[in-house]
């Protein structure tokens, strides 16, 4: 009599899971439903153009270039990079300016522009006051410049020196908190004239001992002295005392918008945990030779699942969002990923240098990752 092995449930669910994994987990329809579009996508589809408010006077993250006339920098190829992924032309964009953050939010909520990236850094009380805050695309924080003659280089060696900060700035608020943390005393001074510039001049003057400010404005401040080798902005990792990520800014009436700002900022991340950038970007789509186009499975094979998913008109995901399904491929083409844009602006060839610290991806020590493309 032949032997027979029982069939239990352990062994259904074993083969189950071979299944499922061994399935062609791309397929899908190439020809999905279109997505109802939100009133944002409305407004941008009517204009086909980008309304985005950045920075018009921070080196490295936006500022009006005098030369070119150009608005450039980090905040505004991220926004060249939405543009080029919503219309496939990173200069369907405007950069309407504004003199302060006060005056650019207010702009966000009138609906004067679709969405802000510039230094609005993403807090709880930001977040509950009815606003919509896309993923982290630039960490900072609060940090210290001294003179570079005899000025300290720890807490320890600022111990009972004098910091001059500005009347009602996030530094008057949390520098106490560290000094309590590092068990230090400092003595704070606040100039007449609650600028940045004033306590800046303190510094210069010697009226004070060191100055803090978010460590961007230090740089700038640094870089645009007569003296830049006269100062020094502290660069140890526990010396930005404060956490302050930069993200985009939406009002709160729009999932659909916020989906698209949210991947498109996550797809540039993901393109650099892909290893995809400008120059490498159309080695991965699919290749046309004597008018044939590669087949599925010779596609996948070549560049594999996630590159796919991530740049091909079929396997994309973009039509989940309203969009092209390889909306990142214009994106990437126009600005790079992620990497290329902070190192156009922050590398050795940048207008600041600034390492990329915490904003490097999370497998080199950073907090930039992206979740999967699927």
């Amino acid at each position: 009599m032949t032997n027979r092995i029982p069939f239990t449930s352990a062994a259904l669910l074993a083969l189950l899971s071979l299944f499922l994994v061994a399935a062609p987990i791309l397929a899908q329809d190439p020809t999905p439903t279109p997505l109802a579009l939100g009133p944002t996508m409305t407004s941008l589809r009517s204009r086909n153009q980008l309304t985005c408010g950045v920075n018009q006077d921070a080196l490295g993250l936006g500022y009006l270039d005098p030369n070119s006339g150009d608005v450039v920098g980090l905040q505004v190829d991220l926004c060249r990079a939405l543009a080029a992924a919503l219309f496939g032309d990173a200069a369907a964009v405007q950069f309407p300016p504004y003199s302060s953050t006060t005056s650019a939010m207010n702009a966000l909520k009138s609906g004067e522009v679709d969405l802000l990236i510039r230094d609005v850094p993403w807090t709880f009380s930001q977040d509950a006051s009815g606003l919509e805050f896309g993923p982290p695309i630039f960490y900072t924080g609060q940090g210290i410049m001294v003179q570079a003659e005899g000025g300290a280089t720890t807490w320890n060696e600022l111990n009972s020196k004098t910091v001059c900060v500005v009347a009602a700035s996030t530094a008057e608020a949390e520098i106490p908190a560290v000094a309590a943390r590092q068990n230090i005393t400092l003595q704070i001074i606040t100039p007449a004239s609650a600028t940045l510039q004033a306590a800046w001049q303190n510094l210069q003057d010697g009226r004070c001992d060191a100055l803090s400010a978010e460590r961007v404005q230090l740089l700038i401040l640094q870089k645009r002295s007569s003296e830049p080798q006269s100062f020094i902005v502290w660069d140890a990792p526990n010396q930005v005392y404060t956490h302050e990520p930069y993200a985009p800014v939406m009002r709160n009436d729009d999932e659909q918008w916020a989906n698209i700002v949210r991947w498109t900022m996550l797809g540039l991340v993901q393109a650099e945990q892909l290893g995809i950038t400008s120059e490498t970007v159309e080695t991965y789509v699919r290749q046309v030779v004597n008018g044939t186009a590669e087949t599925d499975a010779v596609y996948l094979e070549r560049v594999g699942p996630e590159r796919a998913r991530f740049l091909d008109p079929v396997f994309g995901l973009g039509a989940q969002l309203g969009l092209a399904p390889d909306f990142m491929r214009p994106a990437i083409v126009a600005v790079g990923n992620y990497g290329e844009i902070y190192n156009r602006h922050f590398g050795a060839q940048g207008d600041l240098t600034l390492p990329r610290g915490l904003n490097n991806l999370a497998d080199t020590g950073g907090l930039m990752y992206a979740p999967d493309w699927r």
